[in-house]
């Protein structure tokens, strides 16, 4: 698959590169979709809390355990 970053993101990509933060301009794409996962995660945890939501301790990290492994599958494939 190829991706055309915005020119925004291009800047962000080259500036990375530039400063030495990856090896590659994938490593640095890969970085920023990661952290998207993650902070989808920390929004839908945010959510049921403000819903007043009462999980458990070991729901939550079975939860958040659930979705990084999804996400590392999908990273794989």
């Amino acid at each position: 698959m190829k991706v055309e970053l915005t020119p925004d993101a291009a800047h962000w990509v080259e500036t990375e590169l530039a400063a030495g933060n990856f090896p590659t301009a994938e490593d640095a794409v890969r970085y920023a979709i990661n952290n998207a996962k993650i902070a989808k995660i920390r929004a839908e945890l945010e959510a049921a809390e403000a819903e007043g939501g009462s999980f458990t301790s070991d729901e939550v990290r079975r939860f958040v355990r659930e979705q990084l492994d999804r996400a590392a599958l999908s990273n794989v494939q």
